[in-house]
């Protein structure tokens, strides 16, 4: 966390970031540092949230990990190939007040059964699965070769 006095900028050394010589502020320095440090190893996008929702996002994942999530590939094997053609999501009791995430690389599902999906910039496909009161079983419309 930066506190107000890390946003001064007018009474600082220059620094030298990414080539460039000027003032900037702790926050400033950080966030460029790191920005660019970040998108050196990867082509995600970069999401900020605000504190608010950070929260949320914490006490929802807390909820999940109570929940128990687990998933179940199911395979096929034909020949020499074995792939994965499908998964079942499942939790403690089937149920669990917030969705279950599960990462899909290189498809997607046959039927989203109430799900939801997410996919920001190039990053895999997120499905979202809500459970209440049955385990959920998707069939993927490209098996994955394993």
């Amino acid at each position: 966390m930066f506190h107000q006095a890390n946003l001064r900028v007018t009474d600082v050394s220059s620094t030298t970031i990414n080539g460039v010589t000027k003032q900037r502020s702790l926050l400033q320095m950080w966030v460029e540092t790191i920005v660019n440090r970040f998108t050196s190893l990867t082509t995600w996008p970069l999401i900020t949230l605000k504190q608010d929702d950070l929260v949320t996002v914490f006490m929802d994942r807390m909820t999940k990990d109570q929940c128990q999530p687990k998933l179940r590939n199911i395979y096929s094997a034909t020949n020499t190939t074995m792939k994965i053609t499908g998964f079942e999501v499942s939790a403690s009791g089937n149920q669990c007040s917030v969705p279950i995430p599960v990462t899909i690389p290189g498809g997607t599902v046959t039927s989203l059964q109430g799900s939801t999906t997410e996919q920001v910039g190039n990053d895999p496909l997120t499905l979202w699965v809500p459970l209440s009161g049955a385990a959920k079983t998707f069939q993927l419309s490209i098996p994955l070769t394993v």
